[in-house]
């Protein structure tokens, strides 16, 4: 039995030493009741401190652990601890058996499941809590069997399990079972050897309680031989520390800092980061990281324990391009009467600026004529994972107001020299043909001034480096004439809109209809045809009177026709081999017809070929020389049954023939269609093998088709009557 002070005093200095969760006394060195028959390894039972029937106990439980001198190879230690088996009746080999739980011995038959170890939940002696994660349980071992030739072999068991009475071997690997660590080992040739057990995890970490460790001389109750010895020196939990941590991003810009954060586990004692960037590592555990180029790096963390064992966990970091939000205009001042400057951008962004500027914000282009006159600063700012923003001053000057007017841009030559009204100083000029009394004042000498239309321009300088000028269509007239004709005086609805004529000095004023079905464009005198009623309509243009300038209004005769109405009748589907005929069913008489195989108003089937054929009418009407067409379709038809199939030959006699036809080897019904070349079914019937005759007496001479219909099959015979 265990003395509970010492083991939590050697388990605290343990826990200090290595900041991991070890068993107590897992070197072997502290020992009770040394040299007595109750001598046990402190924190460890044998059968001397068993359970279940005494008589067993007391029978078995002497003499199978003891202390030894013996040490594995470099170690600080001064014992082991060794335990034997031993043959105390018959054939019954007692195991030697040691744990940290408590063994149990129900019954004198050793495979018995009464016979286990155990751990004792509400008994500190005889349990060891436990809520780590080793990864593996290392210890040295020497074990020597009686007879190394029956390869007997020695069994290590670590098991984690929840908060039961857990049994060994009867629990392990049910539902209570967290992880185990089970090896059987071999003779090892008189030697130390140096043994590392992997755990296996099978539950939920989580509700791990105890662990139970049991060394026996055999991997099988009742096992072996007399004398089996196994030693145990130095065991250790060993935990491979887990990696991992966060980053406070892992997307940023050129010169943006990542703050690294470890969250590793299993007691990691160092640190190393690789940023994945060449600069030199960092053996903080939470290091703070510039990164200035863009690109995609790596960054790596690899923890140490104090047994060296280490473990690697990586993360990417992408440091984005930057964007360049630089951008400039042609020139920093602009007149408000310039062309609308666009700036050269090297990362397009959302333009911004101080009020008073008109600007795109896409774009950037500036309307400088929807500005006030100023002094602007303009922001272009992007957007994305490493936005950027830039600005840019602009200037914009008023341009000087060239705005001019005369009191009306038709003068009558009796009206006198005319004043324009100005906003500021400037200069006149104008086409040939006009004579300024002055180019600073404008005023028009009309009296030495040619008639005419005429562009006079006014330019202003401005007070500063803004000049402008404008133009104003001005007409010398002795007095408005608003004669005009059109080139023809009817026009077809469908036709090409005609736009008015003008004799010399004639002008347009106001255009309008005396019917409200004509559509006619007031100022230009277009007359839309296809948007118009038909009808007859007299168009008028009128110009106004200015001044002494009397008004002018003259009237033109224009008919707008409707098409003609035609149209074309329906056709029968012919066979390709029908001779050609003359086309008919076109109204009104007297068109024309086109399309594939038609000639001189014939179609013929062979030249148009198979298939549906489109068949055009044209017609004219004599009167108002107006057309229009209409169209339907022929179908050409080869005149075969469905999939070509074909009546068993029937023989038709006498071909050519004077009126009677003759059928014979008809089997059955046969149904009969005589058609004539113009595709018109002329006659039909049924014939048989005792009805097989067809007069074609009435009809005309001529050539005929016999088409016979039997079920899904056909026969075409060309008939020729005399």
């Amino acid at each position: 039995m265990r003395k509970i002070l010492l083991s939590l005093s050697l388990l605290t200095l343990t826990l200090q030493a290595s900041a991991q969760t070890q068993i107590g006394n897992s070197n072997f060195e502290a020992w009770q009741n040394v040299g007595s028959s109750t001598e046990e390894p402190t924190n460890w039972n044998s059968f001397k401190t068993a359970s279940g029937d005494g008589a067993l106990i007391l029978f078995y439980g002497s003499t199978t652990l003891g202390r030894s001198p013996q040490k594995r190879p470099g170690s600080t230690g001064t014992y082991s601890a060794r335990i034997w088996s031993k043959n105390p009746i018959a054939s019954i080999i007692a195991n030697g058996n040691m744990t940290c739980g408590r063994i149990n011995m129900g019954s004198s038959t050793v495979t018995d499941l009464s016979n286990h170890n155990h751990t004792v939940t509400s008994d500190a002696n005889f349990s060891e809590n436990f809520t780590d994660t080793p990864d593996s349980l290392v210890v040295w071992l020497k074990f020597k069997p009686t007879n190394t030739t029956q390869n007997d072999s020695a069994r290590v068991s670590a098991v984690i399990h929840t908060n039961v009475a857990f049994k060994d071997p009867n629990d392990v690997g049910n539902a209570n079972t967290i992880a185990t660590a089970i090896k059987n080992i071999n003779y090892t040739n008189g030697g130390w050897r140096r043994v590392s057990i992997p755990f296996n995890y099978v539950g939920n970490v989580a509700n791990s309680a105890f662990i139970i460790v049991t060394f026996t001389t055999n991997k099988t109750p009742g096992g072996g031989s007399d004398k089996d010895s196994l030693l145990m020196d130095d065991m250790e939990l060993v935990y491979v520390p887990k990696a991992s941590f966060t980053s406070t991003t892992t997307s940023i810009c050129p010169g943006g800092n990542v703050t690294f954060t470890s969250t590793s586990t299993n007691y990691p004692t160092g640190y190393s980061w690789n940023f994945g960037d060449g600069s030199p590592a960092s053996t903080t555990q939470n290091p703070v990281h510039q990164y200035t180029n863009p690109g995609t790096y790596t960054a790596v963390l690899t923890v140490t324990n104090q047994w060296g064992s280490t473990n690697s966990t990586p993360v990417t970091i992408t440091v984005n391009n930057p964007q360049d939000a630089t951008f400039s205009y042609a020139q920093p001042t602009y007149c408000s009467n310039a062309a609308n400057p666009t700036p050269t951008v090297v990362d397009a962004g959302t333009f911004s600026s101080t009020a008073g500027l008109s600007i795109n914000a896409t774009t950037g282009i500036i309307n400088l004529a929807a500005s006030t006159a100023g002094t602007y600063t303009v922001t272009n700012t992007t957007s994305g994972a490493c936005p950027d923003t830039k600005t840019t001053s602009i200037t914009i000057n008023a341009a000087a107001n060239s705005a001019f007017n005369y009191p009306s841009n038709t003068i009558c030559i009796t009206d006198g020299n005319q004043t324009p009204t100005t906003a500021e100083a400037g200069t006149f000029s104008s086409t040939a043909g006009l004579v300024f009394v002055s180019a600073t004042t404008g005023v028009i000498d009309v009296a030495n001034s040619t008639p005419g239309t005429y562009t006079i321009t006014y330019s202003v300088p401005g007070s500063g480096s803004c000049p402008s000028s404008s133009t104003v269509n001005v007409t010398l007239t002795a007095n408005p004439d608003a004669t005009f004709t059109y080139a023809q005086g009817a026009y077809c609805i469908n036709g090409t809109n005609p736009n008015p004529v003008f004799g010399a000095g004639a002008s347009g004023g106001v255009f309008s209809s005396n019917l409200a079905g004509m559509s006619i464009n007031s100022n230009s005198g277009a007359i839309d045809l296809s948007a118009s009623v038909a009808g007859s309509y007299i168009v008028t243009n009128t110009i106004a009177a200015v001044g002494s300038c009397l008004a002018s209004t003259e009237d033109f005769t224009v008919i707008i026709n409707a098409l003609p109405n035609v149209t074309l009748g329906t056709f029968q589907q012919i066979c390709e081999y029908n001779p050609s005929f003359t086309l008919t069913g076109g109204a009104p008489a007297g068109g024309t017809y086109s399309g594939t195989g038609v000639s001189a108003g014939s179609f013929n089937p062979a030249t148009a070929g198979l298939g549906t054929k489109t068949i055009t009418y044209l017609y004219t009407d004599a009167t108002t020389t107006c057309s229009n067409t209409a169209t339907n379709t022929i179908v050409v038809d080869a005149c075969l049954a469905v999939e070509d199939n074909q009546i068993a030959t029937i023989s038709v006699y006498p071909n050519p023939t004077d009126g009677k036809l003759t059928l014979s080897n008809v089997t059955g019904n046969t149904s009969f269609k005589v058609v004539s070349v113009s595709g018109q079914v002329v006659l039909d019937g049924v014939v048989s093998n005792t009805a097989n005759t067809i007069d074609l007496s009435s009809f005309e001479n001529g050539i005929y088709v016999l088409q016979l219909t039997q079920e899904q099959a056909l026969q075409t015979i060309r008939i020729v009557k005399n």
